[in-house]
């Protein structure tokens, strides 16, 4: 007899095809792990005031049992409380026990700014983050804390683009000021993120150049003994109305800053014309490497943080090999990586479709990492259901204009004579 609908579910819940690699059932570090972030969970959710509580008297007690700190009790539970207005997360985290209590904190740090009582903003957050946050693949990478909130402020900027994308404590505009403390000297300049990113860069370059370090590179050009170039690539989608855009190194940006950056462009290069191209030489021309940066997002490690423009392009077949130098045969890798690769001690798979990655360590281990570019598959299909969703929402604004000048309610519909479900907003 074939195996039974309860069985298959039985089978699945107990070993999943697709998983975290801290939710395996057959590593016994990630099994004791998850046994830590369950308990941990439950505990907090046992333990949320009523909304009627003295909070004082709540962290005393808790700061009682546990020994831990009134900061750190009170962001762990307004982290927990977020749950209340995310019901597909929570189900999957209750699913799964795959968030720490590190990645929940960041997830409402970011929320704040987000009004809440838009119950159609948040059920979009919610969908975005809870997909954002399902394995796809077995033994995959948990995103970080960082890629979690890199990944919600994108959510948030393609719904409300009056709030910032950055999560950094707000400051009063820009600033500048210089400290002196003995012997030391300190500059402060607080300004946007592209013109951060930019002199960040020139810097870089300029002390690559010389082969001198940072801070007499940026002591140089201040004094202006010299001089540089940077080239920023900015990402967007052409066929996606108010899509918002990207920079490596900066992240997503706002439809309005993607705008005024493409009237700034000296060049516009169709990506996706790019991706078979095969260069000759062993070195990435800068066209290639832009589509492998812009596909991988950063360095295509496990869990590593740094972008994409940091990265060096490694090739998975080697270039003595008969490997080519084309963005399928590319894979953006920080220094640290590429070394540890180039010794052996791991190798990986790409996927042709997803641009997912499969590590093989030379231990026995093996682990999946995804693409974060705004040109990979996943990506690109979100930004397309941001367009759906804009499309939709001006389609029921204009009903509702015309049916207000009408002076009566018209339902929307899709095709004549069918009716669809109110769209999202």
């Amino acid at each position: 007899m074939g195996e039974s609908v309860v069985d298959r579910a039985i089978r699945e819940l107990l070993y999943p095809s697709n998983f975290y690699s801290v939710c395996s059932t057959t590593d016994r570090t990630a099994i004791q792990g998850a046994r830590i972030r369950r308990a941990d969970y439950e505990m907090w959710q046992s333990i949320l005031p009523d909304d009627l509580e003295d909070i004082e008297l709540v962290l005393a007690s808790i700061r009682s049992s546990t020994g831990f700190g009134e900061r750190h009790i009170q962001s762990a539970l307004f982290a927990h409380q977020r749950l209340r207005d995310l019901p597909e997360l929570k189900a999957l985290q209750e699913r799964l026990f795959h968030l720490d209590l590190n990645r929940l904190k960041a997830i409402d740090a970011v929320l704040c700014k987000v009004d809440a009582a838009n119950a159609e903003h948040m059920r979009i957050i919610d969908e975005g983050l809870t997909t954002f946050l399902t394995p796809t693949r077995p033994n995959q990478n948990l995103p970080s804390a960082g890629a979690i909130r890199r990944k919600l402020n994108a959510i948030i900027l393609t719904l409300d683009n009056t709030v910032s994308p950055d999560d950094a404590p707000p400051k009063a505009g820009e600033g500048f000021s210089v400290g002196i403390d003995g012997n030391q000297g300190y500059v402060d300049v607080v300004t946007d993120s592209v013109s951060a990113h930019e002199i960040d860069e020139r810097v870089r370059k300029h002390a690559a150049a010389r082969e001198i370090s940072l801070v007499e590179a940026f002591k140089e050009l201040i004094r202006g003994e010299g001089s540089t170039d940077v080239v920023l690539n900015v990402y967007r989608a052409n066929d996606v109305d108010d899509a918002p855009g990207w920079i490596s190194g900066v992240g997503w940006i706002s439809p309005e800053a993607a705008d005024e950056l493409t009237e700034q462009a000296g060049k516009v290069q169709d990506m996706d014309a790019l991706r078979d191209k095969v260069s000759s030489s062993y070195a990435t021309p800068e066209d290639i490497r832009a589509v492998v940066v812009g596909m991988d997002g950063g360095c295509g490690y496990p869990d590593c943080a740094c972008h994409g423009i940091r990265s060096q392009m490694d090739h998975r077949i080697d270039f003595k090999d008969g490997g080519l130098t084309t963005p399928a045969n590319l894979t953006a890798i920080c220094q640290h990586h590429h070394n540890i690769k180039t010794d052996g001690r791991v190798r990986y798979i790409i996927d042709p479709q997803t641009r997912e990655k499969v590590w093989l360590f030379e231990n026995g281990r093996w682990a999946t990492s995804e693409p974060s570019g705004p040109l990979a598959p996943k990506e690109r299909r979100w930004l397309q259901t941001v367009s759906q969703r804009s499309r939709k929402r001006r389609e029921r604004i204009r009903a509702e204009s015309q049916a207000r000048r009408q002076g009566e309610s018209v339902p929307l519909t899709g095709e004549i004579g069918e009716t669809e479900d109110r769209p999202p907003f």
